[in-house]
């Protein structure tokens, strides 16, 4: 079928009118909604949501044109959008286009336009209550990321493989004077796009599923940059545990990174984010040594983070969710030091501090705890450091050390140390002076590789743990533990054996009782009985009585 015969003058006037729309939405969706004080101006909130960071997702003009898989609905409907968990956003001078929070342009370093995502668009959340919509930023997003990337794979598939489809998604994108040969290549380009989303879909698909409110990002991440980097697929290993997305104020603060602790340099973790959504990362082999790059944007992200060190825990909304129980308070305060609460997640600031490192930094400390000691499904820190890899082109990096020879290594530590090398190689194209290199790595040491096996195995060791940070905001921090098994704080504080064994995620709607969302009316059903989704665990403060738990409890919500 050629294109050209497709209700020529229909399909031109399909094409000026989508060129129209796009800039003239308005989400309906983005009304409404309140903000709470975070230290943000507005300025400041959509320079977060939509700053560009390096993410190639699918190109621009192809997102903007594409519709749903199976209907001639377009594909960056807003409430289409939201059925995956993001937030419609209205139009602004960083947003033109009215797209969701986190959803961008990206044209910083590619040759053409990409559609990426930002850290806003997994670290923004929503809480809705009494008819009022809160807006978190930095807050625990609800997104199901497998479903919205499947449904990228689906849509572009479809529209290759039917012919109106693919027409007005090719008037849309070539504009009304388009030739048979320009349709011709576009075909071709979509095709090979295609195979590109799907390779991408295929090595991210968890073994057990995930929904929303978790993924496994960190496992996927290894996957990018152990095999695809390295162009070593059989690296790839199908990601097990998805974990709850979280909070970020106070992050950049923290002397310990990631659920796991695995990372401690911000700058890496930078790195790390943008080639979790979509970016690009790739070493190869020269005469000179190994080139190491990425499509990450590292002075926007130094932007996108200082903004981030400004960020402000949220404070609970009493004129929206009620005023907090002052006698309550007292006692839940109480409970908090009797039961060690703050043992391991501080009290309220001033945080307890580590020593200044070499450059004379201070970080708030997180104590990180033995899964043994803690209780929790210990699957995702396992998987971590069980995995292995193998270090192809890599192999020079590790001489001196007990993988120099090696065939196969730890995953992790192949992970670590390539992404160490893409961040300093992305450090070093830029120009920056010697004594400049330690801000661009926030004034924190870098990974150093095992040098021995006892140095391996004290590494093992400090990976086996998950981490126990300060409390603040955690009201608006719902689910909780690391794998997102626990809906509530009020569940999080019975006995394991009477926490809900089965509940769904993905409704909005907030619980300012129990303090987490309603568990009816999602999409997602969450099964703790599942390896990796246990909700065992983590049995501090549940041996209290109901009066006093729902005092700790409000106590929580003042953190």
């Amino acid at each position: 079928m050629s294109c050209l015969n497709y209700s020529p003058r229909v399909a031109r006037l399909l094409a000026t009118l989508t060129v129209l729309l796009i800039g003239s939405l308005t989400p309906s969706q983005a009304q409404h909604v309140t903000y709470l004080h975070q230290g943000w101006d507005d300025n400041t909130r959509q320079e977060f949501y939509y700053t560009p960071q390096g993410s190639q997702l699918i190109r621009y003009s192809w997102f903007m044109a594409l519709e749903q898989p199976d209907c001639a609905c377009m594909f960056r409907d807003d409430d289409y959008l939201a059925s995956f968990g993001f937030l419609p956003n209205a139009k602004n001078h960083y947003n033109p286009a009215g797209l969701p929070v986190g959803f961008v342009g990206e044209d910083s370093k590619a040759k053409e336009r990409w559609m990426g995502l930002t850290c806003a668009a997994c670290h923004t959340t929503q809480l809705n209550y009494a008819g009022k919509s809160v807006r978190v930023d930095g807050g625990t997003t609800i997104a199901d990321m497998i479903a919205f990337q499947q449904a990228i794979v689906d849509a572009v598939r479809a529209t290759v493989k039917q012919d109106d489809k693919f027409c007005r998604f090719g008037w849309r994108v070539l504009g009304s004077n388009a030739t048979a040969e320009q349709f011709e290549e576009l075909r071709a380009e979509l095709k090979e796009g295609l195979a590109g989303l799907a390779n991408w879909a295929a090595h991210s698909r968890p073994a057990n599923g995930s929904g929303f409110g978790n993924w496994d990002a960190v496992n996927i991440l290894m996957n990018e940059v152990n095999a695809e980097a390295l162009t070593e697929p059989a690296n790839n290993r199908v990601p097990q545990v998805p974990v709850s997305y979280p909070s970020i104020w106070n992050s950049n603060q923290m002397d310990k990174l990631l659920w796991n602790a695995s990372v401690h340099n911000l700058t890496l973790r930078q790195i790390g984010e943008v080639i979790i959504v979509f970016g690009d990362a790739k070493v190869t082999a020269t005469d000179k040594g190994l080139n190491m790059t990425s499509s990450a944007d590292l002075p926007k992200l130094q932007a996108i983070y200082e903004a981030v060190d400004g960020l402000e825990p949220p404070k609970w909304p009493a004129d929206i969710m009620g005023s907090l129980d002052a006698t309550k308070l007292e006692l839940g305060a109480k409970i908090y030091q009797r039961e060690g609460c703050a043992a391991c997640h501080a009290n309220k600031p001033p945080y307890p501090m580590t020593k200044p490192n070499k450059f004379g930094k201070e970080f708030i400390k997180v104590y990180p705890t033995s899964i043994g000691k803690v209780g929790t499904d210990p699957n995702y820190a396992m998987y971590f450091v069980q995995r292995t890899a193998k270090p192809g082109i890599m192999l020079p990096a590790f001489k001196g050390t007990p993988f120099e020879k090696a065939e196969n290594m730890p995953a992790a530590v192949l992970f670590l140390g390539t992404l160490a090398g893409i961040t300093m190689s992305e450090i070093k194209a830029m120009g920056v002076a010697d004594d400049e290199i330690p801000y661009w790595l926030g004034y924190r040491d870098m990974p150093t590789l095992p040098k021995t096996e006892a140095e391996l195995n004290a590494l093992v060791q400090s990976l086996l743990v998950y981490k126990a940070a300060p409390l603040a905001g955690v009201w608006a921090s719902a689910p909780y533990l690391h794998n997102a098994s626990v809906p509530t704080l009020y569940d999080l504080l019975l006995p394991a054996d009477k926490r809900p064994k089965k509940f769904t995620l993905g409704n909005r709607e907030y619980d300012a009782s129990k303090v987490g969302y309603q568990t009816k009316g999602g999409g997602y059903t969450f099964d703790t009985s599942i390896k990796g989704f246990s909700n065992v665990g983590h049995e501090y403060g549940t041996t209290i009585t109901d009066e006093e738990r729902w005092a700790l409890v409000e106590y929580l919500k003042s953190m």
